[in-house]
């Protein structure tokens, strides 16, 4: 039985094949089911894992649209030779391998691509012969078909002038339509009125389909068109022997291109996976041997992508933790099937090498997965739903073992129902000895009441598709009756009639503490509501304290400001004065021993302060100076003032730069940025680019390198394009290969004065 199919793996699989490129991917999804195959986990999530951090670090691997090379290898050996198209197909087939032999030598697909030099040389041979771009054999292929070529050209040459003069004449008569020549089934005719069809001698091809127009050929070019008739003739018998005999040696290659093949589909389905997960920004969880089932905010991946087509809310996140089983109980249509359901399919995705909707996930390595999911009652067969199920059942008991998950969603149901909730505890129990994981769902009190005797059991109620954990839900009639109003001694009174009523009594007992937890659970609610406000009071003390600090500083400062002022006044005015005036002049004229380099000052630097040698902290930076904290007074100095680190004298001697006469401003960064616009559209990406010219112009830099990839040359077009008339950039031109070759555009922008 296709257990995976119960588990919505057909609409997980339609979304994949919306992100795959190549036909033959397809044509392998389409007929793919999920197997648990221990030997191949590992690698499967380390091939989706290797893209993903490729798309995340901007260096997306973009696969061309690929017909299916199997199929075309198979028509082309049926016919005996390759057609032009189907030549064209398989370069591209041939080029893309070659491309990702590059990318991808170190990499979990480096087996396909261990040696691509034999593919190589077959795809040199294929280009030397056939012109892709032009979808024709190449002239040079043959010399014969040179030949024949060069004539072809010259009788063109000599029709297309005589049918000119012919058409002009016959024109300037009145005689023609329009002034054209047209080409009708290979010859080439003029268009005349039907009055004058007897005035234009030459062979009839047909009316228009309106009847106003006849097409002549005239007499006057039929022997040209006839000889190049017969040289078409003998260039298709040319071109169809150069086809056979490449196509011959590209057969003896058949079993390579289907490795080929492959290797480019697996690629491409490991790219989808890695894009899929991107839509639900999964994780990649980690698979263990043995331990705790467990997945953080896990969302059924087909929920999710409804929402996202409805325009709503996401839907709600839930935990999934057990070591061995996992009651889920609630009422109907509360999301019981759907958990099961979640994490089902989500551990299928784990094995597959799928990213898995959830936060965070630990899934022990199943090699088997075993689901009695719904309604199997078969109509036709005369089957009850019950027995399609104990079928199921038996089936399931056979095949478990110690590493396998069982997923039964309400075992039992159909038949009587303590016999049937009988037989669903006995069949948990053998499993639970088999070693076995499982996971089911159930409205049964008989069920719930072996749960909460047993220890291995973690239980939970599900009510609007949120669980919670160490409740059983309240799904039974009696709470329901007593809910609606019935009288309590009529309820007793049916519980008096029940054979088995243990359940109850445990469950009153259940209920009972229930309360208690809530009483408890209301409790710290509203401690936790009087901890939050103390916390906003707290806050709002430490603000108005921050707020009184900060004036008592801002008062200090300015006070010192004044002192410092009134000090450095003085100095001008004494002796001491006439030193700084000399150490200014000894700077504009003088060798001073600091680095012609100026480091970058930043907040929270010690620097040195020449004119004062005096030794501080930058406290703010500004535009043309910064803020200096001298010990108990903060200063604040021009930028061309201040040195950064006060032993840098004694260690390089340099030419010092002219501080007083010249600021930072106006030094022009030859850092050279870069902007990364793989799988952009045109629009975003010219609008991406437009705002990183402005910031580099702002910031001064000089070089900017935009990364726009190969792809079909759209996107590389435009933006040159865009960059032709910019007003903020002097030039561009492709960088050198390390950096991206055609790849990539590097532009120069004007410096700002």
């Amino acid at each position: 039985m296709k257990d995976f199919l119960l588990l919505d793996w057909e609409s997980l699989k339609k979304k994949l094949i919306e992100q795959l490129s190549t036909e033959s991917a397809k044509d392998f999804l389409h007929t793919l089911n999920p197997k648990i195959e221990p030997t191949q986990v590992y690698l499967l999530q380390e091939k989706t894992k290797f893209l993903w951090n490729r798309i995340e670090g901007g260096k997306d691997l973009v696969l061309p649209l690929l017909s299916s090379l199997s199929k075309l290898l198979s028509q082309a050996k049926k016919r005996g030779s390759f057609l032009i198209p189907e030549l064209c197909a398989l370069v591209l087939w041939l080029r893309t391998f070659s491309e990702l032999s590059k990318e991808l030598q170190q990499s979990p697909f480096q087996e396909y691509f261990v040696k691509p030099e034999r593919y190589i040389f077959l795809l040199g041979k294929i280009t030397d012969i056939l012109d892709v771009e032009r979808r024709e054999v190449k002239s040079e292929a043959n010399y014969d078909l040179y030949l024949i070529r060069k004539e072809k050209n010259r009788l063109m040459e000599n029709l297309f002038e005589r049918l000119n003069r012919i058409k002009e004449k016959f024109y300037k008569m009145g005689y023609l339509q329009d002034n054209i020549f047209l080409q009708k089934e290979g010859r080439y005719v003029l268009p005349v009125k039907p009055e004058f069809k007897y005035k234009v001698k030459g062979i009839y091809h047909g009316y228009s389909q309106s009847g106003a127009t006849i097409f002549i050929e005239p007499f006057g070019i039929t022997e040209l068109a006839n000889e190049l008739e017969e040289l078409s003739w003998r260039e298709e018998s040319v071109i169809q022997r150069i086809l056979k005999n490449l196509s011959e040696e590209i057969f003896s290659f058949e079993k390579g291109l289907l490795e080929i093949e492959k290797a480019i589909v697996d690629v491409d389905v490991a790219l989808a996976k890695a894009k899929l997960g991107r839509t639900y920004r999964g994780t990649f969880p980690k698979v263990v041997e043995k331990g705790e089932f467990y997945i953080r905010e896990g969302i059924h991946p087909l929920l999710y992508f409804k929402s996202l087509s409805e325009n709503r809310g996401l839907p709600i996140p839930n935990d999934y933790s057990f070591k061995e089983v996992f009651l889920i109980t609630g009422p109907n249509f509360g999301g019981k099937t759907v958990t099961l359901k979640t994490i089902g399919l989500l551990s299928f995705m784990a094995f597959n090498g799928f990213l898995i909707s959830a936060k965070e996930a630990q899934i022990p390595l199943f090699n088997k997965i075993l689901v009695d999911l719904g309604d199997e009652q078969n109509l036709l067969e005369g089957e009850s739903s019950f027995s399609a199920h104990l079928k199921n059942l038996k089936r399931i008991l056979e095949e478990a073992d110690e590493s396998s998950l069982v997923l039964l969603d309400e075992p039992g149901r159909g038949t009587n129902f303590e016999e049937g909730s009988a037989l669903v505890w006995a069949s948990v129990e053998t499993l639970l000895e088999k070693g076995a994981k499982v996971v089911l769902t159930t409205h049964s009190p008989v069920i719930k009441s072996f749960a909460l005797k047993h220890k291995k059991f973690v239980y939970a109620m599900v009510n609007h598709y949120k669980l919670h954990y160490g409740y059983l839900g309240e799904s039974q009639a009696f709470d329901l009756a007593l809910k609606l109003g019935l009288d309590r001694v009529l309820i007793e009174k049916a519980k008096s009639f029940l054979g088995d009523k243990s359940y109850y009594a445990y469950y009153e007992k259940y209920l009972e503490e229930v309360q208690k937890l809530e009483a408890l659970r209301k409790e710290l609610e509203y401690q936790k509501q009087v901890v939050e406000q103390e916390k906003k009071d707290l806050e709002k003390l430490k603000e108005e304290l921050q707020r009184k600090y900060k004036e008592k500083w801002e008062e200090l400062i300015k006070s010192w400001q004044l002192e410092f002022k009134a000090l450095v006044e003085n100095l001008k005015s004494s002796s001491k004065g006439k030193a700084y005036q000399a150490f200014e002049h000894f700077l504009k004229e003088k060798e001073y021993p600091f680095s012609e380099e100026l480091e970058e000052i930043k907040v929270g630097d010690k620097v040195y302060i020449p004119f004062l040698q005096r030794e501080g902290i930058v406290q703010r930076i500004k535009e043309k100076s910064a803020e200096v904290i001298l010990g108990h007074m903060k200063l604040e100095v021009p930028l061309y003032q201040i040195v950064k680190g006060k032993d840098m004298p004694s260690t390089r001697p340099f030419k010092f730069r002219n501080l007083l006469t010249e600021s930072s401003e106006g030094i022009v960064s030859t850092k050279k940025e870069k902007l990364i616009l793989l799988g952009e559209d045109v629009e975003s990406a010219l609008n991406l680019l437009e705002r990183k010219l402005n910031e580099c112009f702002l910031n001064k830099r000089k070089f900017l390198l935009v990364v726009h990839g190969h792809g079909s040359g759209k996107l590389r077009s435009a933006i040159r394009e865009y960059l032709k008339d910019h007003p903020l950039v002097e030039k561009f031109e492709e960088p050198p290969l390390h950096q991206g070759g055609s790849g990539a555009t590097l532009v120069y922008l004007f410096e700002k004065n």
